[in-house]
Parts: C-alpha cells; sequence; structure tokens
C-alpha cells in the first residue's frame, strides 16, 4: 500500500502544558506558544509526555489541542499526541484531535499490557484508520518497553493505514539510518533525543521534537537551520550550547519536567507543577537552578 508523504519537518517543542489552579492555564499555554513561534520553531508536538498528557482528562487534552491550534492560526503544523493504555480511548482523541484541527496525530505503542508485534499494529492500525489523517507513532522503548527491529519497523509501517512517520526517541543511530534507508521516502522520522539532534539530523531525520526546545528554542532552531545551510561547524557550535543547558537539568535530583517547569519559571513563564505523581521543583532549589543556567550562558 502507498504512503503518504510527510509534510512536516522542522523543530517541534513538545509542548509543555500550563497548569493553574486543578485545570489548565489557557491563558499562559497561548504566551508559551507566541514565544516559541516568535523564537523560529516550525510547529508543536502537544500532550506528549512532557505536556503529561497521560495525566490529562480527554476532555483537558481536546481543549489543548484547540488553543494551540487557534493561537498558531496555520503559522505552524500541530501534531497532536493521542496515546492511552486503550486502543479505543486512543483511537477516539484522535477523532477530537482532527476535529479540533491538528494536523496530524502520534501514539505511543501499547503501554503497561505488554504485547507481541500484533498489538504494536493493532493498536497503531486502530489508531490510524480512527486518525483518517497523517499518523506518527512515538518511539520510545525506554519506557513502553517496546523494541523494534529494523525489519520489524519495515514490516508494520507498510501495513499501517496512515502512518506517515515516527517520533524516534532513542540513541541507536544505526537503527534510524536501517529505517530511513529502508522507508525513507515513504515516511519521515523526528528525532526526539534533545542532546542527539545533530546525529538525528546527518542520519537522515527530517527534524526534532523535545522538551528543552521549550526554552532553549532558538538554539534548537539554529542547530536545524545551520543543517539546511550545510554548515556543520554552526550546527555543532549550536549543539554544544544546547546540550550544555541539558548537562544542567540532568544535574538536578528532581530532574525532567518538573526541572524544566522550574527553568521556564524563571525565564517568566510559570507553567506550574507538574501533575502527580509527578513530584514540584523544591522551591528552595531555584537560586541553584539559576546560578547553574546563569553558569553556561542561559538566562542571561
Amino acid at each position: 500500500m502507498s504512503k503518504p508523504q510527510f509534510v512536516i519537518r522542522g523543530i517541534l517543542p513538545a509542548l509543555m502544558t500550563p497548569f493553574k489552579d486543578g485545570g489548565v492555564d489557557e491563558k499562559m499555554l497561548k504566551k508559551l506558544v507566541r514565544f516559541q513561534l516568535d523564537q523560529g520553531c516550525h510547529g508543536f508536538f502537544v500532550n506528549g509526555s512532557t505536556g503529561d498528557g497521560f495525566l490529562m482528562t480527554r476532555e483537558e487534552r481536546r481543549r489543548v489541542v484547540e488553543v494551540v491550534v487557534s493561537e498558531v492560526a496555520g503559522q505552524a503544523k500541530v501534531i497532536a499526541h493521542v496515546g492511552a493504555v486503550s486502543s479505543d480511548e486512543a483511537a477516539a482523541m484522535a477523532v477530537d484531535a482532527r476535529k479540533a484541527g491538528a494536523d496530524a496525530v502520534a501514539s505511543v505503542p501499547p503501554i503497561y499490557y505488554p504485547v507481541e508485534l500484533e498489538g504494536f499494529e493493532l493498536h497503531m492500525r486502530t489508531i490510524g484508520v480512527a486518525a483518517d489523517m497523517p499518523t506518527y507513532c512515538y518511539y520510545i522503548p525506554a519506557l513502553t518497553g517496546h523494541a523494534l527491529g529494523g525489519d520489524q519497523f519495515v514490516e508494520v509501517t507498510q501495513r499501517i493505514p496512515n502512518l506517515v512517520g515516527f517520533k524516534y526517541t532513542h540513541s541507536d543511530m544505526f537503527l534510524l539510518w536501517w529505517i530511513l534507508d529502508a522507508l525513507g521516502d515513504r515516511i519521515s522520522v523526528f528525532n526526539g533525543s534533545d542532546q542527539m539532534l545533530l546525529q538525528g539530523l546527518i542520519t537522515g531525520a527530517c527534524g526534532g521534537i523535545g522538551s528543552t526546545y521549550n526554552y532553549q528554542t532558538r538554539t534548537i532552531v539554529d542547530i536545524y537551520e545551520a543543517m539546511q545551510a550545510g554548515d556543520l561547524e554552526k550546527a555543532r557550535e549550536a549543539q554544544w550550547r544546547a546540550n550544555q543547558v541539558v548537562q544542567v537539568l540532568f544535574r538536578f535530583k528532581a530532574g525532567g519536567v518538573a526541572t524544566e517547569r522550574a527553568i521556564l519559571k524563571l525565564m517568566g513563564y510559570d507553567v506550574g507543577a507538574p501533575r502527580p505523581p509527578k513530584v514540584p521543583f523544591p522551591d528552595d532549589e531555584l537560586p541553584a537552578l539559576r546560578k547553574a543556567l546563569e553558569g553556561v550562558g542561559f538566562l542571561q
């Protein structure tokens, strides 16, 4: 079966979902989208891991897509992550996303319940058929436990309707090459490891989707634009700057999304605490976080 050509490329922040008073802070969400657009991003990946999508209700996820699509107003592309434990629930959210105006949907493979390759295919097929629009698989084996080999990628991709690509959050660049070598004329792959964007682009990724893109958008865009211009040295320098910020992120015990929310707060974007069971970043560590970021030339 022929596959549609990808229509989305470039730098897409894995958008943080701001929370306030127990709900989604729509005002801050619009402000964050506007900031990232002004910094040059090409689209948004909403309701993913960074956006606490799995910790939100179906209605909240639908509303976030509506708000982002409205604020973007055609200036950039919007991919809505619809992953869920239940394939039927994910399919229903794919329909929500299409009706809300998303350009594409994405989903992680089946989670919690261990299934074989057939279950992986059934899950993505159910979503792709319901979406009736470009569909991406969010490949992140460290969190889902689903690890595919190169030939398996080729097999399932050829059989899943509307599957146009992957968000590839994995360090195996040879596997990424294998996928693109076999399927590069029919799919697109977004690099998902922020600290390895350059390597992903060199291997053939069409762009990147990442969490640190929320606050170091311009630096990440610099990597992509330098690669597009064929300036490897400039791209390497920008990746080095980006990785210094990632290194700070990894050094704080709270780590992950909680620290990233704290970084945005220091920048004047109070996106609130992550949803439980994630633990908020300790307020008494904010000065140390600020100092560490300033030490690598960030926040200045």
